[in-house]
């Protein structure tokens, strides 16, 4: 087979440009999500900000001052802060400022799984980092997210008992090893007081 000047392997000619944006109503609902999504980053990444102001600089230990505790998350609030406003310009450039909100979009936004799974990952994580962590020992509240995390979502319908206890068991054995692997980590390696 003899290829024209320019051709793909199938002979044809490669497209000159991109596919046009695709204005579907999926796709719309998602620029509207990333537009809704870059705000709440944006908010989010100012609140960790303002937090790794207010941690301690240790000066009376005489810290270096690049290894302070507000640090890392400080620069993570700037990068999460700086992605998030990228998203906010992309969605609002492609009219998903627009939200148009109506009782069917609303009904649309709450049957989604991506929606559904995006709200019990906001709740389990909300629950863990503002209600756990602190009223018990850190390495446990860690352990009941990981696993309750795991058993949530890989539950299916439709599973037998066996598979249940199997998931269980699973669930349990790693959210132990993550909880006595990462507390190990922040109290040996980076030297954090854990609540």
């Amino acid at each position: 087979m003899t290829l024209r000047p320019g051709a793909g392997s199938d002979g044809n000619p490669p497209p000159s440009h991109l596919p046009p944006y695709d204005r579907s109503e999926k796709t719309a609902d998602m620029v509207k999500a990333d537009f809704l999504t870059g705000l709440v980053l944006i908010l989010l990444s100012l609140f960790v900000v303002f937090e790794s102001w207010r941690m301690p600089r240790l000066e009376h230990l005489k810290v270096h001052p690049l290894s302070v505790p507000g640090l890392v998350p400080a620069f993570l609030g700037i990068v999460i802060f700086v992605l998030a406003v990228i998203l906010v310009v992309r969605s609002v450039l492609a009219g998903g400022h627009r939200l148009g909100l109506s009782n069917e979009v609303l009904r649309r936004l709450r049957v989604e799984p991506g929606n559904r799974r995006l709200l019990v990952t906001a709740v389990l994580t909300i629950g863990y980092a503002g209600f756990l962590v602190g009223s018990i020992p850190y390495w446990l509240a860690t352990g009941l997210f990981v696993f309750a995390f795991i058993v949530i979502f890989e539950r299916r319908r439709g599973m037998t008992r066996r598979e249940y206890v199997r998931l269980g068991l699973v669930a349990a054995i790693l959210g132990a090893a993550t909880s006595a692997v990462v507390t190990w980590a922040f109290q040996s390696m980076f030297l954090v007081t854990l609540p």
